[in-house]
């Protein structure tokens, strides 16, 4: 685990801070604080943290996007009055952050599970139904293999069982049938070939009937969490959560759809029946009209917070 290199280049957009208010209210950051934001991105959510903590803080985030991370710094370093320690790593890797910056437990934690707005908006990373650029969808382009190498080599049923099971997609064997008949004659370089593809399954299967998600929406979905193991650095997270924090530490997790927040939600309750933690949030918060209004990537988000009671297990 290493600290990430500061950068001079061109800043990416910055990614708007999903329920920054609700965030702030819930995690409740106090001078000497040590935070952990677990994605840290272009820095929003510890911006907003990292402003309460004083000289005697200390900001700690960590993300797979490398290039994310050199934002922050330039944005944070600036900014934040308290230490700022950035590293490059998985979230799931969080004990060795912890590790790293020498402290016992951190007192605050938050995780917001969604693509930041500088990887939707690049056409280079290929999380865009639009994007001319290559199909790739990894958070950590250095590492793992894209999402064209999963396209265009998976077999079919393979395909389809992604599209079900990690999009929840009505239509995965005939997208991915529809996927193999066309790589039989030309890869699928792009993500706007792959939009393409998932909208004439949808313009035959409909009837003509408008669709209330763009067609490609669940398959992208899918493969964006298969490509990045995304779940299983859910589930390694919230197994190592307690063990990371200190006693009073509060944490909050920000989920984007029902497999995620299935997870959070099985994960809480567990560790609250064992006396590991307090759960914060009966029922999920979720953003105002007005921030969905002004940011309508953010409509699906549910805020779940909770305050940890004891130091759980050390994991290994």
């Amino acid at each position: 685990m290493q600290d990430t290199d500061e950068s001079r280049g061109k800043r990416p957009p910055l990614h708007c801070p999903v329920m920054g208010r609700e965030v702030l209210e819930l995690l409740d950051p106090r001078p000497g604080d040590a935070l952990l934001d677990l994605t840290v991105g272009t820095g929003g959510h510890t911006l907003i943290l990292g402003s309460k903590l004083g000289a005697g803080g200390l900001a700690a985030g960590m993300d797979a996007d490398e290039g994310a991370l050199k934002t922050a710094r330039m944005r944070l370093e600036p900014e934040l009055d308290c230490r700022v320690r950035l590293f490059h790593g998985r979230f799931s890797e969080a004990d060795e952050v912890l590790k790293e910056v020498g402290t016992e437990g951190f007192d605050v934690i938050i995780a917001d599970l969604g693509v930041g707005t500088h990887q939707l908006d690049d056409p280079a990373r290929g999380f865009s139904f639009d994007s001319p650029g290559p199909l790739d969808m990894r958070f950590d382009p250095t590492s793992g293999r894209g999402a064209e190498e999963v396209i265009n080599r998976e077999p079919e049923d393979s395909l389809a069982d992604i599209f079900y099971h990690l999009g929840q997609e009505r239509f995965s064997r005939q997208i991915a049938a529809k996927i193999c008949r066309r790589r039989r004659h030309e890869p699928i370089g792009t993500a706007r070939d792959l939009a393409d593809i998932a909208k004439s399954v949808y313009a035959a299967r409909s009837g003509g009937r408008r669709w209330r998600l763009h067609p490609a929406t669940r398959i992208f979905m899918a493969l964006r969490i298969y490509v990045n193991g995304e779940l299983g650095e859910l589930d390694r997270l919230l197994e190592k959560l307690p063990a990371i924090a200190r006693p009073g530490a509060r944490a909050a997790v920000i989920t984007y759809h029902s497999l995620e927040a299935r997870r959070v939600k099985a994960a809480w309750r567990r560790q609250a029946g064992q006396g590991l933690m307090e759960i914060l949030t009966p029922r999920p918060q979720q953003p105002s009209e007005e921030e969905v209004s002004r940011n309508p990537r953010a409509r699906s988000a549910q805020l779940r917070a909770a305050r940890i009671r004891k130091l759980g297990s050390t994991m290994t």
